[in-house]
């Protein structure tokens, strides 16, 4: 579906975008009692992408987690931005929800699989599109206690200024 997308990809912010969906999710987090935990590596290199498509992940990752929180007190989402590897920016968004069976791990990014009772199934599959259309992976693993966490990396945009600057 987003194979053939044509529209210009361009440098953009990881945190600043992060920041712009948080924002715009602001009432629905506040409404559902979510804290909200960021922890934004301010030196994390800008991706290179289509910036509403790269929203579009972001903002499904943070809806499916505060409906995975329904059930719980309290209710956390975590997210984060870093530098993982010299080329690669990690975001991941944590909830402290009901946590996924782990038989369904790998099933998760699938066309039409759903866990959810009005679910279509398609909004991680579309995520995981996007995100391998931008040369990147997704994946999800069980949280440290309960929950899960979803994470995505990117290449890095790494241009001639910012080498020169790494070299100063």
């Amino acid at each position: 579906m987003f194979r053939k997308d044509t529209r210009e990809k361009r440098s953009i912010d990881i945190n600043k975008l992060i920041l712009t969906v948080l924002a715009i999710l602001r009432i629905d987090l506040q409404r559902n009692g979510v804290e909200l935990q960021t922890q934004l590596d301010e030196n994390v290199l800008a991706v290179e992408g289509d910036e509403v498509q790269l929203q579009q992940v972001v903002l499904n990752l943070v809806m499916n987690a505060i409906e995975a929180m329904q059930s719980v007190r309290p209710r956390v989402l975590k997210v984060k931005s870093e530098q993982s590897k010299p080329k690669m920016v990690h975001v991941s968004i944590e909830d402290n929800g009901t946590g996924i069976d782990p038989s369904n791990l790998n099933r998760v990014f699938s066309p039409l699989f759903t866990t959810k009772e009005r679910g279509m199934g398609m909004g991680l599959s579309i995520c995981h599109s996007i995100i391998e259309n931008h040369n990147g992976r997704i994946w999800v693993s069980p949280g440290v206690i309960r929950g899960s966490i979803f994470q995505f990396e990117l290449p890095a945009k790494f241009d001639q200024h910012h080498a020169d600057t790494m070299a100063a």
